[in-house]
């Protein structure tokens, strides 16, 4: 009797004392949450830039150095988008639909697609052909798109 007493009295203290040692970790993780919206938002608005530039700049001047480069950053975004969209980042205030969430492994392969169409880009840039890179680019808007439609909001 006495003893599950105190297996009755310490379970809620053991709990409330795991639950205490944790907010610290919460509050870490919440900064760290906000983090990633914040980079992605950044991240989101570059890869936009890129695609302005590349549509209105390179491709008409045929600048395939630039458009290799542009490429370049379309590829490092695409390799770690999945990263910036941690389990609970989800927010009124973002763009991101649930199902990135619901759905991380499709989200994924929207990213790989992403980045598949950027190495193809680059690889078009680096044979000096403006016929190759007018595909490759309307690839990767068509990967753009394929996922907005999926997993944003807007």
């Amino acid at each position: 009797m006495f003893k599950r007493f105190f297996i009755l009295l310490g379970i809620p203290v053991l709990v409330g004392l795991s639950l205490a040692g944790l907010e610290p970790l919460m509050a870490q993780n919440d900064e760290a949450i906000k983090a990633a919206q914040e980079e992605r938002k950044k991240r989101f608005k570059a890869s936009g830039a890129s695609m302005k530039a590349l549509y209105r700049e390179h491709l008409p001047a045929e600048d395939y150095q630039a458009i290799k480069a542009e490429a370049t950053v379309l590829v490092k975004w695409a390799k770690d988008m999945p990263e910036a969209f941690p389990f609970g980042s989800d927010s009124d205030n973002d763009e991101a639909k649930p199902e990135i969430w619901t759905d991380f492994e499709g989200f994924k392969s929207a990213a790989k697609a992403y980045e598949t169409a950027s190495l193809d880009l680059q690889k078009a840039a680096e044979q000096n052909d403006i016929s190759l890179v007018k595909t490759a680019l309307g690839s990767v808007g068509a990967s753009c798109k394929a996922c907005h439609k999926k997993y944003r909001k807007k």
